[in-house]
């Protein structure tokens, strides 16, 4: 009887060992996914037949990040917008259905959105020493790249596997401590962009300005820091 009840035992305990295992296992995956998806990363953009290298940051930069773009969000229905299926190369256009509603990084309106990105120029650093920035233990030789300003004088940027937040002075205005790799690039623009699921049943890409260019859209208000409405909202003001 004693040798049957450890038996039993033995069999529930790697039952439960197991379910405990893959659920960790499940949950470790599903975090190190949410985490690679808010990495900065470099990719190849092509304008005007020239192909340069910037990096993409998955939000809008500035404390009050604009535009506020309403699509016809007074009205219930959709509204179609050309867009792109890549913003690496703008040469192959695709019609896309979005719902109606404000487009905005702050928006809790309804809308097609996926995601919001800046398009913006290479800067990568490396330590010439080990520091201390903000709550980070930067060894000598580690490399910070794809940095991007994000609002309130911060930057985001990737070391290693992760990403990190820091004063920008820190490291821009630093030569003691942090080496910029590479020639600035000072010539180019940034580009915005939104990422949208289309009502066709593929997704794609479009500008920021040429959503706001099209028929029906107009330029919306914010009302304050994480809070934006339509236009002509009394109180509101530009970004």
């Amino acid at each position: 009887m004693i040798t049957k009840t450890r038996i039993l035992m033995s069999v529930l305990f790697s039952l439960v060992f197991g379910l405990l295992s893959s659920a960790i296992i499940a949950q470790t995956a599903q975090e190190s996914a949410v985490a690679s998806k808010i990495l900065n990363y470099k990719l190849p953009v092509t304008r005007n037949g020239i192909t340069i290298t910037k990096v993409a940051a998955p939000f809008w930069q500035s404390e009050y990040p604009g535009p506020v773009i309403d699509v016809s969000s007074k009205k219930s229905g959709k509204t179609t917008v050309q867009a792109y299926q890549s913003l690496r190369r703008l040469d192959a256009p695709v019609a896309c259905t979005i719902k109606n509603g404000i487009y905005h990084p702050w928006s809790k309106t309804q809308n097609s959105v996926i995601n919001y990105y800046t398009i913006t120029s290479v800067e990568d650093y490396r330590a010439r020493k080990t520091v201390k920035l903000e709550q980070y233990s930067i060894s000598e030789g580690d490399s910070i790249t794809n940095v991007v300003y994000a609002s309130e004088g911060f930057c985001i940027g990737n070391l290693k596997d992760r990403q990190i937040e820091f004063r920008c002075s820190d490291v821009d205005e630093n030569p003691q401590e942090f080496k910029r790799m590479g020639a600035a690039d000072t010539g180019a623009s940034r580009e915005q962009w939104l990422y949208l699921k289309c009502e066709e049943g593929h997704d794609a890409f479009i500008r920021d300005s040429a959503l706001l260019k099209t028929k029906g859209a107009k330029s919306g208000v914010i009302l304050k820091y994480g809070e934006v409405d339509p236009q002509g909202t009394k109180g509101g003001m530009e970004p």
